[in-house]
């Protein structure tokens, strides 16, 4: 009986199913906890999701609960925040563990959201 091997063709495979199922599970997220995301066009909001998972990725923010948060601070504050949250493009481009990045933009971005919210207010 032979060893049973799985070829490079099959791990790539595998791969992009799980990265697909992901960027699903992200925009099953998005689409029930923010109300804008839920008008959004299915094609539409994969593909931002995909993205913004990719763009994730180059900042060193490769797990998956890591990721979610960049893929949702980007939605809630604009594909390219980064360009104008300048600590928020230095924390990212830092050498600041994954984890840590993600925890940082979770609190920066509750916070902004809420000072913005307060200022509409008054």
């Amino acid at each position: 009986m032979q060893p049973f091997k799985i070829g490079e063709r099959q791990h790539t495979a595998f791969r992009e199913d799980a990265e697909r199922r992901y960027v699903a599970s992200v925009a099953d997220f998005l689409k029930k906890n923010v109300a804008e995301a839920a008008e959004d066009k299915p094609e539409a909001l994969h593909a931002f999701v995909a993205a913004m998972v990719k763009r994730a990725k180059g900042y060193g923010m490769v797990t998956k609960p890591d990721a979610a948060v960049y893929v949702t601070t980007s939605y809630l504050l604009g594909e390219n925040f980064e360009d104008h949250f300048e600590v928020a493009r230095e924390v990212l481009d830092s050498s600041l563990p994954s984890p840590d990045k993600a925890e940082w933009l979770q609190q920066a971005t509750v916070l902004l959201l809420l000072n913005t919210g307060e200022r509409k207010q008054n």
